[in-house]
């Protein structure tokens, strides 16, 4: 008796760890559970404990045209995508960039914000990063100390990737980052040289009270994208109710309308 009370124990302590690593708990079929990382305004970010942006905005929306409710699953960036393979998350939506490499473990709605790039975040004194055009920027980036955020498509244009088409920086040191805001930190400190990231991530960076007149954006784009939201790849049926509802929205002016709250340029 002894060692079958001792087995059920044990048995349930992997059940509480593995609860733990999971990133999302299914509730109802009623409710999408969607992955996010909260660092990437004006997105997503966290407000008074409460997760606002444009695509908190839109996923209501899109959830509400489903017939849905949400639970946001705020999490490191890197993991987002990992929760939706594994299907502990039901969607995705964290400023996520469509292309070949990530549509091999997910699947993407069609794009609803085209027209992302890759631009330069410096200090406001600096008189390196002159260049007018992507060729000259790569140029000056050489050899340089580049801040960037993980698994962010500024660390892949940075290091070199080929599933992403991207050579990366001759000789360039790539520092690593959680979050834009602690990059920017060392950036204003001046243990960067540069920081690479999303356009209006960078531009609403730059405006916050900490950085404004200490930093600003160089903005040439490096890169070209389209974000969307992610499912399980597979999930024909959510992909389809998705799409649905991106569509509706698009024709209503719904997502119009979110673009100008967030002013947000659009493409």
């Amino acid at each position: 008796m002894i060692m079958k009370r001792t087995i059920i124990v044990l048995l349930m302590a992997v059940i509480m760890v593995l609860s733990l690593f999971s990133g999302c708990t299914k509730n109802d079929e009623n409710t999408l559970l969607v992955a996010t990382n909260a660092e990437f305004a004006p997105w997503e970010f966290l407000k008074d404990g409460e997760i606002v942006g444009f695509d908190a905005d839109l996923i209501k929306l899109v959830a509400e045209k489903m017939g849905m409710k949400i639970k946001f699953e705020n999490m490191e960036f890197d993991s987002v995508l990992v929760s939706i393979a594994s299907g502990s998350c039901d969607a995705a939506i964290a400023g996520l960039t469509i292309n070949d490499n990530r549509k091999k473990s997910v699947d993407f709605s069609t794009p609803y914000y085209i027209g992302a790039s890759q631009i330069l975040i410096v200090r406001e004194d600096d008189d390196v990063f002159t260049g007018t055009t992507k060729e000259e920027l790569d140029e000056q980036l050489k050899n340089k100390t580049i801040g960037v955020c993980i698994a962010f498509t500024g660390e892949a244009y940075a290091k070199g990737d080929d599933e992403w088409g991207f050579k990366g920086i001759e000789g360039a040191d790539v520092k690593v980052y959680d979050n834009a805001s602690t990059a920017a930190e060392d950036l204003k400190n001046g243990t960067l040289d540069t920081i690479i990231m999303d356009d209006t991530v960078a531009y609403k960076l730059v405006d916050t009270e900490s950085f404004k007149g200490v930093l600003r954006v160089v903005d040439i784009p490096l890169t070209t994208e389209a974000y969307g939201i992610a499912v399980k790849k597979g999930n024909k049926e959510l992909l389809e109710k998705i799409d649905k509802a991106l569509k509706e929205l698009e024709e209503e002016g719904k997502i119009k309308e979110l673009f100008e709250k967030w002013n947000i340029d659009q493409e």
